[in-house]
């Protein structure tokens, strides 16, 4: 009975003794858990920092600058910065003139519509020693040139017909004319009283358009 009690107690021994080994080798990671074993974590990116410029810049072409001319695609505005008055006493007034300038001047006008009147002002002087060769030119087809003429010296009616163009009775203020069609040209023939012979004149001109009703650049010409 001693022997057999003995040989259990032995045995039960063995038993815890073994427990205890197990468990120690199990906390010394002898023993290999593939399910509990952690698996390493990928390296994290850094972040480009905000100062840091993109790889790729993408270019645009600048905007086309903004267009200064008012006038729109079509064309229905005309454009006329410098518009003569449309009567005699809001006349556009043109650099004096004398005979002994020969030179032609040219003026360059628009005509908007066939209800716009652009009058201009001459003021020439005879002086001695000169000879006059007047000349008034229209040159844009489309327009009508009209030139009236008054003596400095007098208020009287001084022109008597016309060198070229068709003559023209009074104005509104009282003066006779000559008229033509361009490409023409409008000459009165005026004489100045007094015995100095001295036919300084004051002149205006007349342009319109005739027979169209759009927007025309027209140019003229004058010597005096």
């Amino acid at each position: 009975m001693r022997f057999a009690l003995t040989a259990r107690r032995l045995a039960c021994g063995a038993a815890v003794l073994a427990f205890v080994l197990v468990g120690c080798a199990t906390d010394n990671g002898d023993v290999d858990d593939p399910e509990g074993t952690p698996t390493e974590s990928p390296p994290k990116q850094e972040k480009p920092s905000t100062g840091d410029k993109p790889a790729f810049e993408p270019e645009f072409d600048p905007p086309d600058p903004p267009d200064d001319d008012p006038t729109p695609p079509d064309g229905d505005q005309c454009i006329d910065n410098d518009d003569p008055g449309a009567s005699e006493n809001v006349a556009k007034v043109l650099p004096d003139t004398d005979d002994c300038d020969n030179s032609y001047k040219t003026v360059k006008g628009v005509a908007k519509g066939a209800v716009d009147v652009d009058f201009y002002k001459l003021s020439a002087t005879d002086k001695f020693g000169c000879s006059l060769d007047t000349d008034f030119e229209g040159k844009t087809a489309g327009t009508e040139l009209c030139v009236y003429a008054r003596c400095k010296n007098a208020t009287s009616n001084a022109v008597t017909g016309c060198a070229q163009g068709v003559f023209m009775p009074p104005n509104d203020i009282g003066m006779r004319g000559c008229c033509a069609a361009a490409p023409g040209r409008a000459v009165p023939n005026w004489d100045c009283d007094g015995f100095t012979d001295d036919d300084s004149a004051d002149f205006f001109i007349r342009v319109r358009q005739i027979n169209g009703d759009k927007c025309l650049p027209y140019e003229f010409r004058y010597r005096y």
